[in-house]
């Protein structure tokens, strides 16, 4: 197999050094207060009880009873007893029978042990799988909240920067317009220059409004992960390393998901216990054998036979011959189970490849969008340089100006969104491929602008 490297090896040693930041912080907090992980871990800690529950069907079974009972025993007296009378008895009518009573007190033990029963043995191989399964899911809920936290910063950051550059874009239409207008009194410029100036600078007053609450809403999204209140975040610094996968193919990455993604372990182990659980349902109607044992003593009136004291021990043998068909109705219902959670892993297999190519082509291709939109900022930059002073020569439209600035911030937009898509991408990547660790989290921390103490 092809060794899987670590993308953020030298990501980590490229950064500059730095304490925890933001998002450690961030992290630190919904490790203990997500909700989402919190639910996996309760779920694990249920459904690993499925073992020691499947273990104990082969250990000794005891059980005590006890029980205090007023009966009444009728006798017939026979010629021989008439006129006579035992204690506590009564003649009838008749003088031809008596009827006593008397009390029995009885203290019991059982216990029984299985010695073989398909049913429990095949619960036992799937408790195994459940178990394992469970755990599977848990570490991948945490993975997934690796995922979730740098997500939901990243969103923040993206919100910020779009919110920033909304700004910056209204006020510069602002300024143009002012410009257009004094140009207009002076008579200098023509009225249709503050048209065209009016209506771009219109245009950006929903653009801002539509970033300040997309803002609100990363905030909050991130605070339902860590549980307390967010605003402000540490930014992102401008020079990140921009790294290539390695190994440099989609399919070694795919190979690596299909074998340890925790959501295709976790349909995997799933398919294996629903398999297992056909046998335990056939076992149902198998037989089973037992060693059982029991102890009990009776105490009771002399009328009622006296004290008593019985011990057994043996061997018993069940077969349930016929349940009204129950038996088979449970097999049917379990292989269809099993058929569902076949096609269950199947579609697991196919959205996790789906998701680890798309993570690969975002990360090569996030690295040429980040370039390109680099250099469209670069460009755009100078058009709007040039635009003006053709404009301020009159070699230039005051459209051309405001088209030219529109473009300068459609492209500065881009660039920081290319950005946090790339991370998101590349920390994508390794979670499909179930390599994502709190060092890779680290790792973009230590991107970030240090936060003063």
């Amino acid at each position: 197999m092809v060794r899987q490297a670590v993308i953020f090896g030298m990501l980590a040693a490229a950064a500059q050094v730095a304490g925890a930041n933001d998002l450690k912080q961030f992290y630190e907090l919904a490790q203990t207060r997500d909700t989402t992980l919190q639910v996996a871990h309760f779920q694990r800690d249920a459904l690993v009880e499925a073992r020691p529950q499947a273990i104990a069907q082969w250990l000794p079974q005891i059980s005590a009873n006890a029980s205090a009972q007023r009966e009444r025993v009728g006798f017939d007296s026979g010629a021989a007893s008439l006129g006579t009378q035992a204690a506590d008895c009564a003649l009838s009518s008749t003088a031809n029978s008596q009827r006593c009573y008397g009390t029995a007190h009885t203290l019991g033990l059982n216990m029984s042990q299985t010695l073989w029963s398909f049913q429990s043995f095949s619960q036992l191989k799937e408790a195994n799988f459940q178990v394992a399964a469970a755990e599977a899911s848990y570490q991948g809920a945490q993975q997934n909240l690796l995922l979730r936290v740098a997500q939901a910063y990243f969103g923040i950051l993206s919100a910020a920067d779009q919110l920033a550059t909304n700004i910056a874009e209204r006020e510069a239409f602002s300024t143009l317009l002012n410009q257009a207008k004094s140009r207009q009194q002076t008579g200098v410029g023509p009225r249709s220059d503050v048209d065209q100036a009016q209506a771009f600078y219109d245009a950006t007053e929903q653009s801002v409004i539509d970033a300040r609450n997309a803002l609100d809403d990363a905030n909050l999204a991130l605070t339902e992960i860590v549980g307390q209140h967010v605003e402000g975040v540490a930014p992102l610094r401008e020079d990140i390393p921009l790294l290539s996968p390695e190994p440099a193919s989609a399919d070694d990455w795919v190979v690596s998901a299909r074998q340890d993604n925790f959501d295709v372990r976790t349909a995997q182990l799933n398919m294996e216990a629903a398999e297992r659980d056909i046998g335990v349902q056939r076992g149902r109607g198998l037989p089973t054998i037992q060693l059982t044992g029991s102890g009990s003593k009776i105490t009771q009136d002399d009328v009622l036979g006296g004290n008593q004291r019985l011990d057994t021990i043996g061997v018993s043998f069940n077969w349930p011959l016929f349940q009204g068909g129950a038996i088979a109705s449970a097999v049917r219902q379990s292989r269809a189970v099993y058929r569902q959670s076949q096609s269950n892993y199947e579609s697991v297999q196919r959205d996790t490849e789906r998701q680890t190519r798309a993570a690969f082509r975002g990360i090569v291709s996030g690295i040429q969008r980040i370039g390109a939109s680099r250099r469209a900022v670069d460009s755009g930059e100078r058009a709007v340089e040039a635009m003006r002073r053709n404009v301020e020569f009159g070699t230039g439209t005051e459209f051309e100006l405001l088209d030219a600035q529109n473009n300068y911030y459609t492209a500065r937009r881009a660039y920081a969104q290319a950005r946090y898509d790339y991370l998101t991408a590349v920390l994508t990547l390794k979670q499909q491929a179930g390599r994502l660790t709190e060092q890779d989290l680290i790792a973009i921390d230590n991107l970030l602008i240090e936060r003063a103490a």
